[in-house]
């Protein structure tokens, strides 16, 4: 081999080399492109944040990477939302709608949107397509009764939440929901028996104990009122209304001593409800006119 040939032949490595190391460094720029993906965990970042101004640009970004992707318009119509900034979440929620109409997850937040503004029957509207197109999510049940129980309609309201309880069978905020509807309903029976299942799978939330001890008292089931009244003051003993109706429990069992107790313990929480004074008075009168 001559050395023009050895020149030449070190020549077309080199430039074989130079081409293979831009093709490297051209894929390494194109590997660290951020994707949509990227754009939303950024933008979901910053609203875990609370910076709702810089979420809107990531998702922004991310909705124009892939127009066609409803998730993509949601996830911005809910940051505008939140920016209260309601005309253009509309329009976000509208586009993720046009490009699949059977999603359940515009529709939702749709309809969230017209609750926020007082739109009822537009809102109602929107959960229900929610709810025929993902109809084993109870969360969107339990938004959907609580609206129709506020138009009036709680018979229906209740169908939701039965199916709400059926499906999330061991979640206490459900049978709280149907509990406070069967309550609301007249059926009080019923809903004992939701909010008793509510505290016990949710044995450490003072007000479903509340709750259940107020359905108790209201039945005249006594005994029963004081130890779940007596439940909720142990886990939320800074609450003046807690102690008020504990105090209502011992008064009507004729515990006079421990209703004034209770009363009094409101009285030192709350020394500006003058109700709790009412109570202690009332009792007072009570305790001399028995003597």
């Amino acid at each position: 081999m001559d050395q023009n040939t050895e020149i030449q032949d070190t020549q077309n490595m080199e430039a074989k080399f130079e081409d293979r190391m831009r093709g490297q460094e051209a894929l390494s720029e194109e590997k660290a492109q951020p994707t949509a993906d990227d754009k939303q965990r950024l933008g979901d970042q910053h609203i875990a944040k609370g910076h709702v101004k810089e979420a809107i640009t990531q998702y922004t970004q991310a909705a124009r990477m892939e127009e066609n992707n409803p998730a993509r318009h949601t996830r911005l119509g809910d940051a505008y939302a939140y920016a209260e900034e309601p005309s253009k979440a509309l329009s976000q929620y509208r586009k993720a709608i046009k490009i699949s109409p059977r999603k359940a997850e515009p529709h939702y937040s749709l309809g969230e949107l017209y609750r926020r503004h007082g739109r009822l029957s537009a809102a109602v509207a929107e959960y229900r397509k929610a709810v025929l197109y993902n109809s084993m999510n109870p969360f969107y049940r339990y938004k959907l009764g609580d609206v129709l129980s506020q138009i009036g309609m709680i018979d229906e309201a209740i169908d939701h939440l039965e199916v709400a309880v059926q499906i999330a069978a061991t979640d206490g905020f459900y049978h709280f929901w149907l509990g406070d509807l069967y309550s609301a309903a007249g059926r009080i029976d019923d809903a004992i028996r939701e909010m008793q299942q509510a505290t016990l799978f949710s044995p450490h939330d003072a007000y479903y104990n509340l709750r259940l001890g107020m359905l108790y008292l209201r039945c005249g089931h006594l005994d029963d009122a004081v130890i779940a009244l007596n439940h909720a003051v142990g886990l939320n003993t800074r609450d003046p209304v807690y102690h008020a109706v504990l105090g209502d429990a011992y008064a009507r069992q004729g515990k006079r001593a421990l209703a004034m107790a209770s009363y009094r313990e409101a009285g030192a929480l709350d020394p500006y409800d003058i109700t709790n004074l009412d109570r202690i008075r009332r009792l007072s009168s009570q305790t001399k006119e028995s003597k």
